[in-house]
């Protein structure tokens, strides 16, 4: 009767209920599943109490002016907030007593940040706009703005200068580096970008409907991917780049169902069996539940408060089809403590405050236990095998000194002879690493060009140097050198595919994924599957298979040897043979289990003489891809056969629920080591000895150095730069989305996320891998600042790090329009890729885009977005509707 609303009726049929009191506050939901989420209020109608499904609940107090002055979480930590007359916050007490500042000036502008180690970044304010940042190690970037408050130019502290153009309507119409290239950008009357000219002078073109949905696009190598829509929907039907047709279905809320490509030739459709086809589905809450294709089956279980607690990964075509059961515990804050994998072990995490880390068990046994200092970053770990790791960190927050010691009584006072290893960091003023000073590996020293992208690096494996064109495509130094010779302009890849380095030559599909390498007269050959995936490589000594779930997660590799029989010989000299080189070449079966997007286990299957197999298991830093320890198995991993479900079905009867088997013994343990991007140096054994270790060339080609235990096999770490894993078969770095090639800094198939990874859709890092890493595949991130508790993204110009403690950083909003979804990546799976459902579609983006690195609040005119929440600090979440009033959840990297 108040005109509040009961209930809500969705297009797939689910309903939400809610309920009001007296007051017409909102006092319950009861969500499509069930789970009820209660709110109660004061007096003057401020949230006070929200209790989640759990019962898990959250209190808010108040001051008199009706700001929150703390924040009692499910675990009882308090959190405190103080203000100023204007309701400017001055002051945040986190649930560790650790206190940051804020000061303003006289018109109410930011002033100061004090973070909870007392170090102080100023900001300097010119016509309301800022105009200069000065931080705690004394370095200082500035901005130049015009009288709309549009950035102009942004200097960074060794003075390189970006500059930015705008048209008349105030779009962005050119954007020059600080290597004076430029990137050019066209508008419609509309305000939609129609195309973009790289630094090459290539353009990649952007066409549209009336509506505003794309149409067409061409790419900066001059394919072209069209767009088809449905008549009475306008959700996307199909997508078509060259022979291969991809067709998307989705549900009545705009989910993604089916996905299906194929190959047409001539005027005939694809037949049935033509297709690859992968489906999803969900529960009523709308979380995945289900993904499948020919491979693989994956199921997915959630609480009432949303929390995936269990997952069934199901292996369908081996030859007796196998399940791996996942389960998840969480403490009352909804964050996950344990996980129990599929053989019986169990990961755990303790931690303090708002989630930091503390300590990391395996099964009983405790890994690491950390120290952390005033900013919650790590200053000391003590491992399981007695070696204690201290890290020191600069004013920047960037990690000066490593050093690697036998336990001592105080972390504080290692003798020097008990040390095992030193590394020391030193970076220019703009955040750049340029030498690293390493007892057992030497000195390194990088120098880098005006925009980032590394030039040279030193160290005792050689002195590397490297060359790009201005679209940041690796030029072959003989060529250039040739092209210099006969004063000819400089190389430039206009289609950024590398078609030749030092020796190597290419050749790609008409996708622009990799098909052939030549190297010294011998050629690798690669094949992929439809969703742009790398399903087969073989060179003359061997060949090799892998298979993915729906989520683009490989799920074996089965390599092996070519081997020519002798008749003569007779089978047992042939098969003793064929064994031998397999082994030699060490070929084989080897089955992975995933956590999320890390890989968590790889068991390799034995030999036809039972020899070989072996099971590791990789532990990380929780939500994160670098590693901390490997446990070893001499044995395969044991899973659960697939059951054969009838007409007739009881959970409590289902092997899959039952209890987790016990963890097998474990025959070997190792630590990793890492550097400062988070890349394996050394793994070190129970006995304190450092077991495997390796020394890099700038891009990733390892050189390794394996002790051999006694009586035990080797330890071998395949885990290179952060989510990559070295395939030594090929070569190439298995990087979950893609592949990497270290030998030329760049991917072997381009970006499936397009533009949105960069104008790039080949290249690693920026083109810089001392400061950069790409976890996924998909997007550079950097720089990298290891205990911080986040990574953030940067692009040409690396923002610093006090940016994220900058209260009105801004948060671009991006308006992408309505690219459709990339072929190999699923909505969820990679934050800020949405599926197409209507038109036009909007991307928001937390963080820096592009090189602007802070600008204003407010939403561009052509976005057509509205912020309905605007973000007072980092790690809140703000809403963003588009004018087909779908919402958009976002929430800003960093904080604590």
């Amino acid at each position: 009767e108040n005109g509040n609303l009961l209930e809500h009726i969705r297009a797939d049929g689910t309903t939400v209920h809610y309920a009001w009191d007296s007051k017409d506050q909102l006092i319950k939901i009861s969500d499509a599943e069930g789970g009820l989420w209660l709110r109660d209020y004061d007096t003057r109608g401020r949230l006070t109490e929200v209790i989640d499904p759990l019962g898990n609940k959250t209190e808010y107090a108040y001051n008199l002016m009706g700001l929150p002055i703390g924040i009692i979480d499910a675990s009882g930590k308090t959190r405190q907030l103080e203000y100023n007359s204007s309701g400017q916050l001055i002051r945040y007490v986190d649930c560790s007593a650790k206190a940051s500042e804020w000061a303003y000036d006289a018109h109410g502008q930011l002033a100061q940040f004090t973070d909870a180690a007392g170090q102080v970044t100023r900001y300097r304010h010119e016509a309301g706009q800022l105009a200069a940042i000065r931080y705690p190690d004394d370095t200082a970037e500035h901005f130049e703005r015009d009288a709309e408050g549009r950035l102009l130019t942004h200097i960074d502290a060794l003075g390189r200068r970006t500059e930015w153009d705008y048209t008349e309507a105030g779009l962005l119409a050119k954007r020059v580096d600080a290597a004076g290239q430029s990137l050019r950008y066209q508008w419609d009357k509309l305000g939609q970008l129609t195309a973009l000219r790289n630094e090459n002078g290539r353009d990649a073109e952007f066409h549209y409907d009336p509506v505003g949905r794309l149409l067409a696009e061409t790419g900066f190598d001059g394919a072209i991917t069209r767009y088809e829509y449905e008549e009475a929907t306008g959700k996307l039907a199909r997508a078509i780049d060259g022979q291969r047709i991809t067709a998307y279905a989705f549900d009545p809320m705009g989910r993604l169902t089916e996905r299906r490509a194929a190959l047409q030739t001539g005027d005939a459709s694809p037949r049935e069996q033509d297709w690859q086809i992968e489906r999803f589905a969900y529960d009523l809450n709308g979380n995945l539940a289900l993904a499948s294709n020919a491979d693989s089956r994956l199921q997915w279980f959630h609480d009432p408060a949303g929390n995936l607690v269990r997952e069934h990964q199901h292996y369908t075509r081996l030859g007796q089809p196998l399940v791996g059961v996942w389960q998840h515990e969480y403490d009352a804050l909804n964050q996950r403590i344990a996980t129990v994998r599929p053989d019986g072990h169990r990961v755990s995490w303790l931690t303090y405050g708002s989630g930091h880390l503390l300590a990391l068990q395996l099964d009983e046994r405790e890994l690491v236990s950390y120290e952390r200092d005033d900013l919650h970053r790590e200053v000391a770990r003590l491992q399981g095998n007695r070696l204690l790791q201290t890290q020191q960190w600069d004013a920047m927050g960037r990690l000066r000194e490593q050093v690697l010691a036998r336990d001592t009584p105080a972390p504080t006072h290692t003798a020097g002879g008990n040390r095992l290893l030193v590394r020391r960091y030193r970076y220019d003023a703009s955040g750049q690493l340029t030498d690293i000073n390493d007892t057992r590996r030497g000195q390194l020293a990088y120098r880098y060009d005006p925009v980032g992208r590394l030039l040279e690096a030193q160290s005792r494996l050689g002195h590397e140097t490297f060359d790009f064109d201005p679209a940041s495509n690796l030029i072959d130094p003989a060529e250039q050198r040739e092209a210099e010779r006969q004063r000819m302009p400089r190389i430039k890849a206009l289609d950024n595919l590398l078609k030749q380095y030092a020796g190597t030559h290419y050749q790609y599909d008409a996708r622009g994924n990799l098909t052939q390498r030549w190297h010294n007269g011998k050629e690798g050959r690669f094949t992929w599957d439809l969703f742009d995936r790398l399903t087969h490589y073989e060179d003359e000594r061997l060949k090799v298979d892998y298979t993915y779930d729906a989520l683009g997660r490989r799920l074996s590799k089965h390599s092996q040897a070519y081997y020519e029989e002798r008749r003569e010989a007779g089978p047992h000299w042939n098969r003793a043979e064929r064994v031998k080189r397999n082994r030699a070449l060490q070929c084989g079966f080897t089955l992975y289990g995933w956590d999320g997007d890390t890989l968590a286990w790889e068991s390799k299957i034995a030999d036809e003489d039972g020899f070989g197999a072996r099971t590791t298991h990789y532990v990380y830093e929780p939500g994160s891809f670098v590693p901390v320890a490997q446990a070893v198995r001499d044995d395969a991993i044991e899973l659960l056969d697939q059951p054969e479900y009838g007409d007739y079905y009881r959970q409590d009867e289902d092997p899959l629920w039952g209890a987790p088997p016990p963890a097998p013994a474990i025959d070997s343990l190792a630590w990793y080591q890492c550097d400062h991007l988070g890349t394996p140096q050394e793994l070190t054994d129970e006995h304190s000895e450092i077991a495997w270790s390796a020394e890099y060339r700038a891009w990733g080609v390892a050189q390794e150095a394996i002790r051999k235990a006694s009586g035990k096999a080797p330890i071998a770490n395949p885990i290179r730069f952060q989510g990559q894993y070295h395939d030594h078969e090929s070569g190439l770095h298995y990087n979950r989305y893609r592949h990497y090639d270290p030998e030329v800094a760049r991917y072997i198939s381009p970006d499936p996320i397009s533009l949105r990874g960069g104008l790039n859709l080949y290249a690693y890092g920026q083109s810089n891998p001392v400061t950069r890493v790409d976890p996924l595949g998909l997007q550079a991130r950097g720089p990298v600042l290891l205990g911080m508790g986040h990574l953030y993204r940067a692009d040409a110009t690396p923002p610093r790090p006090a940016l994220a403690h900058h209260p009105q950083a801004r948060l671009l909003l991006n308006d992408i329009s309505n690219n459709p979804i990339p072929a190999n990546v699923l909505p969820g799976v990679w934050p800020g890729v949405n599926v197409p459902v209507a038109a036009p579609q909007f991307y928001c983006s937390a963080g820096y885009y592009g090189d602007d690195p802070l600008s204003d609040l407010r939403p561009t005119d052509d976005s057509g977005l509205t912020c309905k929440a605007r973000p007072k600090h980092y790690n809140q979440s703000y809403s963003v509707f588009g004018d087909n009033s779908r919402k958009f959840t976002c929430t800003a990297l960093g904080g604590l």
